[in-house]
């Protein structure tokens, strides 16, 4: 009989599948699908991505600024079922107008998948008394990949492009049962009054904000090689037809990831562990560039799907851990940030591909911004030592009897 932790889990980890790996992930490779049969050009491909990222952009931003405990558990709930619809809509026109919509509605849908479910996860397991590691959490966005790679393959020589979308939706929807018969009561584990308005996510100032620049840059080296990657494969005639395999190896390498990545942070510190996972999204990007064989490919794809959800899972949790009267709000913060870079990135990526007629400036300058995002880090890094070498001898000072 499965415990109530394990029940919990699986619920959370079939709702981040719904709302980022079906609301999101689907559109990867349908992107050629559309392109082949809806007529969709690289720039309207950017820019619909863009779309989703606005809307995942705002749903971070209203998140940071929400105060009611239950209003965020009311939109958590809205969001898993506005992620089935705005998925299975995308079928039923060809409009461009409501693409975009449905786009950026899906990203609202996103938000509230990650940011509210891990903060309501993170709440009940410190309530119940379990550890605080949120990547078998994010090992839902790895699950998601999988999924879609599989369904792609499954489904694309079967059904037309809007077919596609309406299969996306039913998995979507199978996913809401156990996501109904197995999620914690999460509103008694909810902080009441004022311990729900504090999360105390001004302290440190500098530290943050370079955290925050960071973890942008880290969004900018996701959300390329997530939107664009099976288009990349796709353009090459040594890769052609093989683009669901790339997507699915990298959903395989991201769904284990963050078990491994939590081994890594417990035995080395989560700011070793975040540093490394920055340098292999680098390595991921730099593969593209230059190894251009299934191998190489493929050899990207698996760095890029366990680097990505590293950063992501190490980066929420540890600030879930310094801010845990309020988890979402601090998440909301860094995700903020993180939502820019994925409006702006597909749109200059797509723009650059469509003047080009390939991707190779658009990887550049992913490339470029990993690599000062890596710099960014290890500043936030330094400063958050310092902070915490102040104030021990300062707690040390407030002890002194008689003082």
């Amino acid at each position: 009989m499965l415990t109530e932790k394990v029940r919990a889990l699986i619920a959370s980890v079939a709702a981040v599948v719904i709302t980022v790996g079906i609301a999101r992930f689907a559109y990867t490779p349908m992107i050629p699908e559309m392109m082949s049969g809806a007529g969709l050009s690289n720039t309207v491909a950017g820019l619909l991505a863009t779309a989703n990222y606005a809307g995942y952009l705002s749903g971070a931003l209203m998140i940071s600024f929400m105060r009611s405990p239950l209003l965020k558990l009311g939109l958590y709930r809205l969001g898993l079922l506005g992620a089935v619809l705005t998925t299975g809509l995308m079928g039923c026109t060809e409009q461009e107008w409501a693409w975009y919509l449905l786009r950026f509605l899906s990203g609202l849908c996103s938000a509230t998948g990650v940011l509210i479910g891990a903060g309501l996860l993170m709440t009940w397991l410190l309530r119940q008394g379990h550890t605080p590691e949120l990547g078998v959490f994010f090992s839902g966005l790895g699950i998601g990949i999988v999924l879609t790679a599989v369904l792609a393959e499954l489904i694309r020589a079967k059904l037309n492009w809007d077919r596609q979308w309406i299969v996306y939706a039913v998995a979507a929807c199978v996913l809401l049962i156990p996501v109904a018969r197995w999620s914690p009561n999460y509103r008694d584990a909810l902080p009441t009054g004022t311990a729900a308005a504090g999360d105390g996510s001004g302290r440190g100032g500098a530290f943050m904000l370079l955290l925050q620049l960071s973890y942008f840059c880290a969004g900018v080296g996701y959300v390329v090689t997530a939107t664009f990657l099976v288009a990349i494969a796709e353009t090459s005639a040594l890769l052609a037809g093989k683009g669901w395999m790339i997507w699915l190896v990298t959903g395989c390498a991201a769904a284990p990831a963050c078990w491994l990545w939590d081994r890594l942070v417990r035995r080395q510190g989560d700011w070793r562990a975040l540093l490394q996972a920055y340098v292999l999204n680098a390595l991921s990007v730099l593969l593209l560039l230059y190894m251009d064989g299934l191998a190489g490919v493929m050899l990207s794809a698996v760095i890029y799907g366990a680097s990505f959800i590293g950063i992501v899972s190490m980066t929420l949790s540890m600030v879930g851990r310094l801010y845990p009267e309020n988890p979402s709000k601090p998440m909301g913060r860094l995700t903020f940030g993180y939502g820019i870079a994925q409006v702006l990135a597909p749109m200059t990526v797509g723009y650059l591909a469509e003047l080009d007629g390939h991707y190779e400036s658009g990887l550049w300058m992913t490339l470029l911004v990993i690599s000062v995002g890596t710099l960014l880090l290890v500043g936030a890094w330094y400063l958050q030592r310092r902070q915490r070498a102040v104030r021990v001898p300062e707690v040390l000072h407030s002890c002194v009897p008689g003082d």
